[in-house]
């Protein structure tokens, strides 16, 4: 699944498996007003961290987030502040937060085939949160500041190199999609979402359908996009022998809703083939073939010019040909697309400071900031109020950037001791 823009580093949250009759135990008591406000708190930082959200088709966000009201209403904790979004990602995965903060993928949306499908995944993903799963993996990530995202972009970098646009190594410690749940999570999920999946009125065999998908995906390892979703969520012939006992006690039939979703869908299909071509722009950025990145995002850009991801790449792939004002142009138009994603913000102020554009550089950054702190972002900033003779507030993004640890921690901490 780590196959975004930028390879995503493990936050080294992985949780081990919990006995099933602790999970049950805690399963009777409700979602708690900690849990609710630990979701609330994260699910901002977790949706920049996966790429942000899905801008193009609104229409698409309102019909996910009406099917997933419609099975929140019928779980077993119908009044928590439910949420749901999509973010802009060709991964497929899906993940939920404390208290009921839920998120899909558009990658995982391109790949289903129906209504029912999406209700399976979404019902899967209300079960971790009202069987208390999500809370009870955040416990085992205690001691991991929410404010530890400053740990992302620049770890593994060299000193000098800290500077490379390409931002490998842009991970985060925010917690939610990183939590990898254990056989009897899995299970336990399984049971609870296909109940409410069925009270909502679609079919539960459409569970079942899926789990044989993906098993059928995780053993060929047809599509590397899925080895993230096997890892958070790993199918199993178990998981299907159960789903179909479960599905045996539920009452037969329910909607399927094919026919709806293809046409709440109907944009995701047609720019298949410019994320298509995003894809072996990414590859060819990986290679070093900047020039060829360039021309086929360019063909990405004509068949969606609305799609910010392709004008991030190409952004990056000009500032690696030492083409400056043409990439803050390209990350212009990616900004414009989603002003509210910290990435191409954060990718134009790095080439402003580049080119000497101080003033519009201290403002890019800053906004990135907001939306999700990172190691660089302060490092930088530490340096352009140097610059402009600020210094308490140089030594402040300084500590920041020292917190992170790595290069660019020491190199921070040696701006602090020059100060």
């Amino acid at each position: 699944m780590r196959q975004s823009l930028y390879a995503l580093l493990s936050a080294g949250l992985i949780a081990a498996a919990m006995p099933y009759s602790s999970d049950l135990a805690a399963a009777e008591k409700p979602v708690t007003r900690e849990e609710i406000a630990l979701g609330e708190k994260q699910y901002g930082p977790n949706q920049q961290q996966q790429g942000g959200l899905y801008t193009l088709d609104p229409a698409l966000t309102a019909y996910v987030q009406r099917v997933g009201m419609k099975l929140a209403k019928a779980s077993d904790a119908p009044d928590l502040p439910y949420a749901f979004v999509i973010i802009n990602s060709s991964d497929l995965n899906a993940w939920a937060l404390p208290g009921g903060k839920i998120a899909v993928n558009r990658g995982l949306l391109a790949a289903l085939d129906s209504e029912a499908q999406l209700a399976a995944v979404l019902a899967h993903e209300i079960a971790h949160v009202t069987k208390r799963h999500s809370a009870r993996m955040q416990k085992k990530a205690e001691g991991v500041s929410l404010l530890g995202t400053l740990i992302g972009l620049g770890v593994g970098m060299k000193a000098p190199e800290y500077r490379d646009l390409a931002m490998q190594g842009a991970s985060t410690l925010a917690y939610g999609a990183q939590a990898n749940y254990s056989r009897d999570h899995e299970l336990q999920a399984d049971r609870a979402g296909m109940k409410t999946m069925s009270r909502a009125g679609y079919d539960p065999q459409a569970a079942v359908a899926l789990q044989e998908i993906f098993l059928r995906e995780a053993q060929g390892r047809k599509n590397d996009a899925l080895s993230g979703f096997f890892a958070s969520h790993p199918p199993s012939q178990e998981r299907i022998s159960e789903n179909k006992a479960t599905a045996k006690t539920l009452p037969a039939g329910g909607a399927l809703n094919d026919a709806d979703y293809r046409k709440a869908t109907a944009l995701l299909s047609k720019d298949k083939p410019a994320y298509q071509l995003l894809k072996e722009a990414t590859a060819a950025y990986a290679a070093k073939n900047y020039a060829q990145t360039v021309a086929l995002c360019d063909k990405a850009i004509a068949l969606q010019p609305k799609e910010p991801l392709f004008w991030e790449m190409k952004g990056q792939a000009l500032a690696k040909q030492s083409r400056g004002k043409e990439a803050i142009t390209a990350f212009d138009k990616a900004v414009a697309a989603n002003p509210n994603f910290y990435r191409p913000l954060l990718l134009r102020g790095m080439t402003q400071n580049v080119l000497g554009q101080y003033a519009p550089a201290e403002a890019s950054i800053s906004s990135a900031q907001k939306l999700l702190p990172t190691q660089i972002g302060a490092y930088t900033l530490g340096e352009l109020s140097q610059r402009r003779g600020d210094r308490n507030a140089a030594a402040g993004y300084y500590r920041q950037a020292a917190q992170g640890g790595g290069e660019i921690g020491k190199a921070a901490q040696e701006r602090l001791r020059t100060l």
